[in-house]
């Protein structure tokens, strides 16, 4: 039974929502796919991959291949304005699934103006948040609760900062797209942030990317395994009011120690999502927002790592723990009824299997994970699986097909019933 159910005078209502897909991030896109599908809404998705696990769900109605248009954003703005005329007009929501997306959306800040609803905050907001740097000595300017955070410009100032900061530190791109480079060490350049231990690691990092532009910032490591890791994440209305929210603790992050939560839990923290939501409130924020907590192994103050002013891959724990926020963000923009005050619930947990069970042997190999404790953690009731789904079995079966293809080394041909990549076929529900 979906969460958030939707009056049903409203079936046949419900205007398509677009879900941007770029490459790298198949797991956000999937979730947004089901969040909103389940509550009937027609989902569109455009993904720069031809074949992203979401184009194979039952609910993406109408899938659109366009390849590159997180660097070409003139490209998507063309098939944004064809779909508002085959939708006579409507102005369409439109949800970024990954920082590609969003970037190439503030790209087109003014030109999407009367053509469709993009589901983010303010842009100047959506933008500093996006820029780690700006973030940074904006959040010390507030008082906001951060870990120190250092911006190298040279190589002469980070071998400086090597010799005087405390060991291990974090280092992150200073925006999403500042490491994407040809030529760059691909570990590097798939990196959302890098764990140094050393001076010489922290300058040799900063050697690779100089000859690109020294866009790093530094930021303080927060002691604490990984399961310390806390996440809050929020729908603010054009308002200003937080309608929702829900709190998650990250059990195992990969890559480890600087990843993505690929096992996370619903957890019960009033106290941080009120701190989170008055964050949102001094920066004035708007839209969906996912918020990046860790709590102090010595003093147990909860430190803001990021906001991510988007949803986040994880976003499909929030639907089974009862809160659907992107279904919330669709109808503030559609002009739709409200749905009823989630009903919340915790302990339940969110597990990407591959990648939960990679994290898995690194811990194992640094002695902070041992099998009893992995097995005891998967082998349990109430895991949301991000592509297993009884009611939604096209992602993991295109996933098993396709890795069966490549071990044969056969190239893997359209399904039966897949979409047609042009801008009028339409797939048939399931």
């Amino acid at each position: 039974m979906p969460l958030f159910c939707r009056p049903a005078a409203l079936a046949d209502a419900l205007l398509p929502a677009v879900v941007l897909s770029c490459l790298g991030a198949p797991e956000a896109d999937l979730s947004l796919v089901r969040a909103l599908g389940e509550q009937g809404v027609p989902v569109i998705v455009i993904a720069e991959d031809p074949q992203p696990p979401s184009r194979h769900s039952r609910h993406c109605s109408r899938f659109h291949h366009l390849p590159g248009f997180t660097r070409e954003p003139a490209r998507l703005l063309d098939l944004l304005t064809l779909l508002q005329r085959l939708h006579q007009g409507a102005l369409l929501p439109v949800f970024p699934s990954a920082d590609p997306d969003l970037g190439a959306l503030l790209a087109l800040e003014s030109a999407l103006v009367g053509i469709c609803r993009p589901i983010v905050s303010p842009p100047a907001v959506a933008r500093l948040l996006m820029d780690k740097r700006a973030f940074g000595t904006e959040a010390e300017r507030l008082g906001l609760p951060v870990p120190r955070s250092f911006s190298p410009r040279t190589l002469v100032a980070a071998e400086a900062l090597s010799r005087i900061v405390d060991y291990p530190v974090i280092v992150k791109p200073a925006h999403p797209l500042a490491w994407k480079h040809p030529g760059l060490d691909p570990a590097v350049a798939r990196a959302k942030a890098l764990l140094v231990e050393d001076p010489w690691a922290l300058v040799r990092l900063c050697g690779q990317l100089a000859p690109h532009g020294l866009d790093v910032l530094v930021q303080e490591y927060i002691p604490g395994r990984d399961e310390a890791h806390y996440s809050v994440h929020v729908y603010v209305d054009p308002d200003g009011r937080a309608l929702a929210s829900y709190a998650a603790r990250k059990w195992r992050t990969y890559p480890i120690h600087a990843g993505s939560g690929c096992h996370v839990e619903s957890v019960h923290e009033p106290a941080l999502e009120a701190e989170a939501i008055a964050i949102l409130r001094t920066l004035e924020f708007r839209g969906l927002a996912n918020m990046n907590f860790k709590r102090h192994a010595r003093t147990g103050r909860h430190l803001l790592i990021e906001i991510n002013p988007r949803s986040s891959q994880t976003s499909l724990l929030a639907v089974r723990a009862g809160v659907n926020l992107a279904w919330l963000a669709y109808c503030t923009a559609c002009g739709l009824p409200l749905p009823p005050t989630p009903r919340r619930r915790f302990g339940v947990r969110y597990l990407n299997a591959g990648l939960d069970f990679h994290a898995f042997r690194a811990y194992q190999r640094r002695g902070e994970w041992h099998w009893g404790e992995y097995l005891a953690s998967v082998l349990r009731p109430r895991l949301v699986f991000q592509y297993a789904s009884l009611r939604d079995p096209g992602p993991l079966l295109h996933l098993l097909r396709s890795r069966w293809a490549r071990r044969r080394g056969v190239a893997p041909t359209e399904p039966i019933g897949s979409v047609a990549p042009d801008l009028v076929k339409t797939r048939h529900r399931a």
